[in-house]
């Protein structure tokens, strides 16, 4: 029994220690992802770890609050093209206020306008950070492609 107890915890160790490697590898490969992304001439920096390109123009003129509602479209993947999670894929703009999003979502779409369609490069500081979520693994570099529909 003490060496069924001793492995079970063995086990336990490792795969923690597993985890926490894993996170650190992501952190690496996304401050590097960023860090050469940074350096593209479509590329604009916000502030360190946020960034975005522009995909399409918008002709809506106003700017949206964080307490306003906004309609809009999130297309979200990892660095290596995973998508997490897409509104698109539904056929479903996800009603919201950009207060209830993740800080980089909250510092960007107070930018955009209607119309604008950006992809945003989030740093896991402004996203997940350590936590992860379903599909997301802990310390993952975020792109959105968002496209503004409407502000209500």
């Amino acid at each position: 029994m003490k060496k069924i107890i001793l492995c079970f915890f063995s086990f336990l160790l490792v795969a923690s220690c597993s985890e926490d490697q894993a996170s650190v590898v992501n952190l690496e490969e996304g401050e590097g992802f960023l860090a050469s992304n940074a350096n593209r001439t479509a590329v604009n920096v916000i502030a360190e770890g946020l960034q975005y390109s522009i995909i399409e123009n918008g002709t809506g003129g106003v700017n949206p609050s964080l307490e306003n509602t906004v309609t809009a479209h999130f297309h979200g993947t990892l660095i290596n093209g995973d998508v997490f999670w897409s509104s698109v894929d539904l056929n479903e703009p996800l009603v919201i206020k950009p207060s209830q999003l993740i800080k980089g979502c909250q510092k960007v779409i107070p930018l955009m306008q209607v119309g604008d369609k950006w992809r945003v490069f989030i740093h896991p500081d402004l996203a997940y950070g350590e936590e992860g979520r379903p599909g997301i693994p802990s310390n993952s570099v975020l792109i959105f492609d968002i496209e503004l529909l409407d502000i209500i």
